[in-house]
């Protein structure tokens, strides 16, 4: 008997696959709407087309990228193919009952010397714009807020032994937590996706810039050698990174973290977590 004839195939042909299901955007959804994208709330998400929280309040960008890159091209700064919060959490659906969720790549742009990374347990509830993990660094504990309100599926079991995942992959092994979540479609209308995370994104990267150029030239006199003496001026984040103090830090992760609310954090003194090593 041919392979061909005893294989069973994991969604019968009758089955109306949904279309970014075919594009490879999520892994499983079926259609109930007879391919009527137009009336379909999911498909609406999607496209970020509707309104809410972080969608259309950030203005669209005038760079022109192929769709490709959002994707593919590492200097972007975000992956086309998932949603972001714009308290810089990325969502990633892996079936209508599991996302993952992480840090995006400009919050772990930010963090330094991570020694701990407090998850959820497994059964727990998060509950969409609050608290869900944190993060203790040397002299700061930085909250992650849920992106979407759902019970806790699993906590990375890496992060326990290898926390600096969180800054080394950020959007691959240094994921946090999946959930399964309570109102997905609902949830998925206020994150950014495509376009709008990438001019979000862009947004967020020029003020950081910018704020991090203010404080550099606050404390100009430790910074040496600079563009009188032939130098060329810093423009890029992480080269600017690279030249601030800890303290300047920290007032960097504050000034990223401006839109959070409700939220309980420590941001120059934090107290010193027992038992961190």
């Amino acid at each position: 008997m041919s392979a061909k004839s005893t294989s069973c195939p994991l969604i019968p042909e009758k089955e109306r696959k949904c279309i970014w299901m075919s594009t490879g955007l999520i892994s499983y959804k079926l259609c109930d709407r007879n391919y009527q994208c137009e009336s379909c709330p999911f498909d609406q998400a999607i496209k970020n087309e509707a309104g809410g929280e972080g969608g259309g309040s950030f203005p669209e960008s005038t760079d022109k990228w192929p769709e490709e890159s959002l994707a593919t091209d590492p200097s972007v700064g975000i992956n086309g193919h998932i949603f972001y919060h714009p308290d810089h959490c990325w969502v990633k659906v892996e079936n209508p009952a599991m996302v993952k969720i992480g840090i995006d790549n400009l919050l772990a742009q930010l963090i330094a010397d991570v020694k701990v990374v407090i998850l959820p347990r497994a059964g727990s509830f998060a509950a969409r714009g609050e608290c869900c993990a944190h993060i203790i660094q040397e002299d700061y504990i930085l909250p992650v807020v849920s992106p979407l309100s759902g019970s806790i599926g699993a906590a990375n079991p890496r992060l326990q032994k290898k926390p600096e995942l969180i800054t080394d992959d950020p959007g691959g092994e240094g994921w946090l937590i999946t959930i399964k979540p309570q109102d997905l479609e609902s949830d998925l209308k206020k994150l950014l996706f495509g376009r709008k995370a990438l001019s979000w994104y862009q947004q967020a990267e020029k003020e950081l810039i910018a704020r991090t150029d203010v404080l550099l030239k606050q404390n100009a006199p430790s910074l040496g050698p600079t563009m009188q003496d032939g130098g060329v001026r810093i423009s890029r984040l992480k080269d600017l990174l690279s030249i601030v103090t800890p303290k300047q830090r920290t007032q960097l992760l504050d000034f990223s973290l401006n839109r959070l609310k409700n939220v309980n954090y420590w941001p120059l003194n934090p107290p010193a977590p027992r038992n961190v090593p």
